[in-house]
């Protein structure tokens, strides 16, 4: 309107009617949009404070501005859905519209402070980092244990023999090392100088009660001759000598197979921890990111359906470039998710069909399938016991990947094979598509791993990472075969009769 002030213009709008008038005043219509906007008001207040809320009392969190980015996005949209109830009855359009206009921009600043700490979001520990850390540790816990094994195993026992009047009659050279004392210091003297109470008393009903039946090893405590304690196996065994009992104890020194397991425990204690970040990490990821995540998805929508005749042609492309940057990062997130869930769903078997479970990976393809004109072949696929949600991913990771990673102006061409292979059966999807270098094909399972060929190829670096954690979560391995400008093969084992855990 050249030449009227913001005055005249608000002075206009008294002539528009409300919102309500545009429901013709029904009542039903009326508070279904008010209860609506309501719950959408309150529900977005609700998660703005439960943000601030994480953000105040988890200090030791990084990037803690990202809370309070979205905090502030969830608060305005909850004002924004509130503005609608008033819009109901009262005519503030341009207000209404300016408020619009502020927070737009605030949302676009967001995502930029948002995209900004991308580079410092990537170099927090992944998944891989995570899981990395617990193959270093679950290896150090099995060199520990079998130097642990390695100690018991040859470290040589001590041997000592008793009379009938728990008098030492002979000691060797292995219970000199291990007790301190030489042999001439404890011959003839009794078997509780080495035995502080009550392991003596214990010994006594010991030899009277279990050494008739054979019994085995049993821990004691053992004492040195300076009077340290430590602890011992010790098995006792029975012989006759001029028609007089005798005993003879084979000692061994466990204190370091004791240290060795209280240092297992300790790893075991901190592969749990691990673990429970890898689940804290996924609980974040489902949680606390994917809504804000959706908000800036839904708002960036409504700003390009309501607005683009506002805005420039560089102003429409940067518009989809957050779109699209936020949709990428939804799908890191989801796949991201469903990674670190898969330890949590495998081992859960029954019978299932691999042609039905294909049948329904071509039907969830068939949109790509059709856009691409791909033609997809299959042999006979046999029924095996696994789980069927995991292996119908599987298949559809690799399918839709032969599809969409194809060279230019080529028409898609994808066979899923199947043979025979003793235990196992050997499943294979073959492709004619751009192939792969062999410097790259053992880091294509690596997650996050794309090459620079791919680039331009929508996906978010896991797909292949969770075809491996499938296949090897039922006991099989996935590799491939490539010639680049020629196609790949990816093959994978299913044993016929995996062991369900």
């Amino acid at each position: 309107m050249p030449g009227k002030t913001l005055g005249d213009i608000h002075h206009t709008m008294g002539t528009f009617m409300p919102h309500g008038a545009g429901f013709l005043w029904q009542p039903g219509i009326l508070w279904l949009h008010v209860l609506s906007d309501l719950g959408i008001g309150l529900s977005a207040f609700g998660l703005g404070w439960a943000l601030l809320y994480i953000r105040t009392k988890r200090r030791d969190l990084s990037m803690r501005n990202l809370y309070m980015i979205f905090a502030v996005l969830s608060g305005l949209a909850g004002v924004l859905a509130l503005s609608d109830i008033w819009l109901i009855w009262h005519t503030d359009y341009l207000a209404s519209g300016l408020f619009r206009l502020i927070y737009a921009g605030i949302s676009l600043w967001c995502l930029v402070a948002v995209l900004l700490t991308v580079p410092r979001a990537l170099t927090q520990p992944s998944p891989q980092q995570l899981s990395q850390a617990n193959e270093a540790l679950e290896s150090l816990y099995r060199q520990t244990e079998e130097a642990s094994r390695a100690v018991i195993d040859n470290v040589l026992d001590g041997v000592i023999t008793i009379d009938e009047h728990d008098r030492i009659h002979s000691f060797n050279a292995a219970c000199e090392d291990m007790f301190g004392y030489q042999a001439s210091e404890v011959i003839g003297r009794p078997i509780s100088l080495l035995m502080p109470d009550p392991t003596y008393t214990e010994h006594d009903r010991y030899v009277s009660e279990y050494l008739p039946i054979d019994a085995g090893a049993r821990a004691v405590q053992a004492r040195r001759k300076d009077g340290t304690a430590f602890s011992a196996d010790l098995s006792v065994s029975a012989f006759e000598v001029d028609g007089k009992p005798h005993y003879t104890g084979i000692i061994r020194d466990i204190t370091k197979a004791k240290q060795a397991e209280a240092a297992r425990q300790k790893l075991l204690k901190r592969l749990t921890d691990s673990n429970t970040e890898l689940e804290r990490f996924a609980y974040v990821a489902s949680h606390d990111m994917q809504e804000p995540l959706r908000m800036v998805l839904n708002f960036s929508q409504i700003i390009a359906h309501d607005y683009a005749d506002k805005l420039d042609d560089d102003g429409r492309e940067y518009l989809k470039i957050i779109g699209d940057s936020a949709g990428r990062m939804r799908d890191m997130v989801q796949d991201l998710l469903e990674y670190a869930r898969l330890d949590k769903d495998s081992g859960r078997y029954d019978k299932v069909d691999l042609r039905v479970e294909l049948a329904h990976v071509l039907e969830n393809l068939r949109t790509l399938t059709k856009e691409s004109q791909a033609v997809i072949t299959y042999d006979p696929l046999p029924v095996i016991c696994g789980n069927g949600v995991q292996l119908m991913r599987l298949m559809q990771n690799l399918i839709a990947n032969a599809i969409k990673y194809q060279k230019p102006r080529r028409l898609p061409v994808v066979h899923v094979g199947c043979e025979d292979d003793g235990d196992y059966w050997r499943i294979s999807v073959r492709d004619n598509g751009m192939g792969i270098e062999d410097a790259f094909i053992d880091q294509i399972f690596e997650p996050f791993r794309r090459l620079h060929s791919w680039e331009g190829i929508q996906g978010s670096g896991l797909g292949l990472s969770v075809c491996r954690k499938i296949v090897e979560s039922h006991g099989g391995r996935i590799w491939a075969v490539s010639e680049p400008d020629t196609g790949s093969t990816f093959f994978f084992t299913i044993p016929k009769n995996p062991k369900s855990e």
